[in-house]
């Protein structure tokens, strides 16, 4: 599990090497992908969705919140 301080910057740096391998293989990242790793891809792109949803909620009230 990722220490508390350094999470966003862990998760960051795994991203960006995902990021990185799908800007390369293009459609091909899916079909290279094994079923555990296709089933984790998905839930990934489900916590992004989520994540994002998140952070545009939390972003907002905090600069409502400011003023």
């Amino acid at each position: 599990m990722n220490m508390s301080y350094c999470m966003c910057e862990n998760t960051l740096s795994a991203m960006n090497q995902v990021i990185d391998k799908m800007n390369m293989e293009g459609v091909d990242f899916i079909s290279d992908l094994s079923e555990s790793e296709l089933r984790a891809y998905r839930k990934m792109f489900e916590a992004c969705q989520q994540f994002t949803e998140l952070a545009d909620y939390i972003e907002y009230e905090s600069t409502e919140g400011a003023q």
